[in-house]
């Protein structure tokens, strides 16, 4: 079947559901032979933390699941148990994604659960039709145990952060039962225990599948970067390394500081908490600030040349500029490394380590007392300044382990799109290690905290007390 094909079935079903296609089992086999040598032309270390005949086995194990037609919905299950047993959370199927295939009119109920010792209980709910922090049973008949389950097969891994990506499978329990949700016209009814210890039923607020997909509504925290300043502290809020403008979030980094030294403060905290990561030339610029032993920022970047790799997806003229810039000092500097591997040939593996002076235009560096605050979903760019943070000792880490390890992450995921389910896979092109010599070691914090039951039903912020 061609892409072509696959596209005009797709846009036949987009008025239904789509995700119940059904799907030969030539087509997802077929599917399945794509994926696995995509992975082995783009992925630079595919094999990193999961040994290639454990891969094997789990592959064989999804070929045998795809012996009957299933609908793409099961198939793209199918496909994330396989892609969680690398343990690499670039290279995945977003839920999100399999949302995109859906009608835009179709409505979606958002909510977020919390797990807290084996019950679940509810941390966000749109338009706020359900107490927060009640416990919920079950939602629309799929028991909170049961979609827990399901959701758990559809989160990606990353290396040993085993609880973090427990606490990432709550929060995208909504997501998944929304995939699932066979009624979606219908009102979604939310079995909970009230804080009076009675049993309700009730139903949610909804919006279309357009907006639960567009960020800009009321569902999504909007900024990347908060302030919050105290007569002898201040805490700045870092949501996302990942910004439309650049050289406006560096400003708003900029701002913080000057403020802060302007003040006379000594003791600032960052809350990286639900920052899933983003650019590290962004994260450089927040470390600059703290940088207070004048330590490099060193990454080793492992590449491999393929057609999805950070250089082939640079625009013309983009490539001609950083010609010109490596031409005009080759064979010296680190351009010039990455010039020589922009030359070679496809499925080059190329190392470069990078030694980045951490400096800004105004070589602030704040020297007093700092705190990092990180969960589960603090991960990427995130995991790799908590490394940062813990290998030059710059303070306490505050919260539960991030979603990642010491030893670093991977990133710049391009994406496949498989041919006959129109599945979209992210896979990484690059592999980023911190040089600490910790390999594949959990980014612990020197202080646990964890929300509590009574946290969620006073909206109170555990952390708080630590700013």
């Amino acid at each position: 079947m061609t892409a072509q094909n696959n596209a005009l079935i797709n846009k036949k079903y987009s008025e239904e559901n789509v995700l119940n296609r059904e799907l030969s089992s030539e087509d997802m086999l077929s599917d399945l032979a794509l994926l696995r040598t995509s992975i082995q032309k783009v992925h630079p270390d595919p094999y990193d933390r999961c040994a290639e005949e454990n891969f094997n086995l789990a592959f064989n194990a999804a070929k045998e699941a795809v012996r009957s037609p299933l609908s793409l919905l099961e198939f793209s299950r199918i496909l994330s148990v396989l892609l969680n047993t690398l343990e690499d959370s670039h290279t995945a199927l977003n839920p999100r994604d399999l949302l995109l295939l859906l009608s835009k009119k179709r409505p979606v109920a958002p909510f977020y659960l919390t797990r807290i010792e084996g019950k679940f209980y509810l941390s966000k709910v749109f338009k706020d039709r359900v107490p927060i922090g009640v416990e919920v049973l079950n939602v629309n008949g799929y028991s909170t145990n049961d979609l827990y389950m399901l959701t758990s097969q559809y989160a990606p891994s990353e290396g040993p952060g085993i609880s973090a990506r427990n606490e990432l499978v709550s929060i995208m329990m909504g997501l998944v039962f929304n995939l699932y949700n066979k009624t979606p016209k219908d009102p979604v009814l939310l079995t909970y225990i009230s804080l009076k210890g009675d049993t309700i039923q009730k139903s949610l607020a909804s919006m279309r599948s357009s907006r639960y997909l567009n960020k800009n509504n009321k569902w999504y925290e909007k900024r990347n970067i908060e302030f919050e300043f105290r007569d002898s502290s201040a805490c700045i809020r870092l949501k996302s390394f990942d910004a439309k403008r650049e050289r406006r979030y560096m400003r708003g980094i900029d701002s913080f500081f000057k403020k802060v030294e302007k003040l006379n403060i000594n003791n600032i905290t960052m809350d990286i908490r639900g920052n899933r990561g983003g650019y590290v030339l962004l994260l450089e610029h927040v470390l600059s600030y703290i940088n207070s032993n004048g330590a490099t920022f060193d990454l080793n970047y492992l590449y491999k040349r393929s057609t999805l790799d950070r250089f082939e997806t640079l625009s013309r003229l983009e490539k001609v500029d950083f010609e010109k810039k490596a031409k005009r000092v080759y064979p010296k500097g680190m351009i010039s490394k990455e010039y020589d591997f922009y030359k070679s040939k496809m499925g080059t593996i190329a190392s470069i380590r990078y030694e980045k002076k951490l400096m800004n235009r105004k070589s602030r560096t704040f020297m007093g007392n700092c705190k990092l605050m990180t969960n589960g979903l603090s991960m990427s760019a995130s995991v790799l300044m908590a490394a940062w943070f813990k290998t030059h000792g710059r303070g306490e880490i505050i919260g539960t382990p991030c979603f990642g390890s010491m030893a670093g992450t991977h990133g710049n995921p391009g994406q496949v799109v498989l041919t006959n389910s129109g599945l979209p896979i992210s896979i990484s092109t690059l592999k980023l290690n911190t040089l600490t010599g910790r390999r594949d070691l959990e980014v612990l914090p020197n202080t646990p905290v964890k929300l509590g039951v009574k946290d969620l039903i006073e909206k109170r912020d555990p952390f708080k007390s630590y700013y």
